[in-house]
């Protein structure tokens, strides 16, 4: 098992839709599955989307889809999403659904399945993009329903994006993690996103997810090969003993990642839809994380105001200890 925790034994049946079977990134994509099931569909939502899924029975023993993508590619982000002073920011749905089990991930709320979809029509995502391009700069989450690097190991949907913004510099792209990245590229358009939590909550919380340890590691190296790398401390769950847990996971991560050579940092406290909600507690049935008893605000369940600005206060006050003096993006 990898660093990760995710193996590819994990998808031990694949589906692929008819069509998806002569596409390059298919045949590619299979090649590291010779003993699963192949079984050939119509149509990916068939499957994804069929009724009376058990996703927390699912999240135990995924299935793989492949799948070509006819619809739209490329979405303008919604508000709660943070842009980091960009102009035009999008994220990029080339799959669906995460190899990891987070019990408190809003996926969980929006897809009522465990299974984990892949587009494999890459070059259609690329002409949309170049469309896009056309009206100027942009920034583009392409990590965004599912976790690119933890697919990486068989799916190569984060190289073709790293490929495709190396020849594009009005091009910014986000790949956001919590696995740790093999192979990556140090160019000032590549952001290598690790989202960081204390050991307590990846243990309880983020199972599949690579160690604190890991990531840190990962960090380090790529800060050393002169990559750009965000730290993105979000979401802060609430926990027992809340204040004791996260002020010692920054002291160590502070102490083990120097944050004054980090391109920067975001922030924020756990938040869902208020449509999500319900899905996701029968998903992680029992889960700390998700029976908070949240308050709804503008169509999300939320922290109540004091306790989320006490955290927030907290982890700001603490990167700002550390030396950290760059802008911290809060998504609250």
């Amino acid at each position: 098992m990898s660093e990760t925790g995710f193996h590819l034994k994990n998808f031990r049946e694949i589906y692929v839709e008819q069509r998806a079977f002569d596409y390059p990134m298919t045949k590619e994509i299979l090649k590291h599955f010779p003993k699963s099931r192949i079984i050939t569909i119509d149509h990916y939502k068939d499957v994804f989307n069929r009724p009376g899924q058990d996703t927390n029975l699912q999240s135990k023993a995924k299935s793989l889809i492949l799948a070509v993508n006819t619809g739209e590619k490329l979405f303008e982000a919604s508000r709660v999403c943070q842009d980091f002073g960009m102009g035009d920011f999008y994220y990029a749905e080339s799959a669906m659904n995460c190899p990891f089990s987070c019990d408190y991930c809003f996926l969980k709320g929006m897809y009522a399945t465990g299974n984990v979809v892949v587009f494999v029509n890459s070059e259609d995502y690329l002409e949309e993009l170049r469309g896009i391009l056309k009206k100027g700069p942009m920034y583009l989450c392409v990590s965004f329903d599912t976790d690119l690097c933890a697919l990486s190991g068989f799916a190569p949907w984060k190289e073709v994006w790293e490929d495709f913004a190396l020849v594009n510099p009005n091009l910014t792209i986000e790949i956001r993690t919590k696995a740790t990245v093999n192979n990556f590229r140090a160019s000032p358009n590549i952001i290598y996103a690790f989202t960081l939590s204390p050991r307590e909550v990846i243990k309880q919380y983020e199972r599949g997810s690579a160690s604190l340890d890991a990531r840190i590691k990962c960090i380090n190296r790529l800060l050393d090969a002169g990559a750009r790398v965000r730290l993105c401390f979000d979401p802060v769950v609430y926990v027992k003993n809340w204040r004791v847990c996260y002020n010692n996971f920054i002291d160590e991560v502070t102490d083990l990642i120097d944050v004054r050579r980090v391109g920067d940092i975001s922030a924020g406290t756990f938040r869902i839809s208020s449509d999500y909600l319900g899905n996701l507690r029968k998903a992680s049935p029992g889960s700390a994380a998700v029976l908070y008893p949240f308050i709804r605000q503008d169509g999300f369940c939320v922290y109540p105001d004091k306790l989320r600005t006490e955290m927030m206060d907290l982890i700001t006050s603490k990167l700002k200890e550390a030396g950290y003096g760059s802008e911290i993006y809060i998504n609250d």
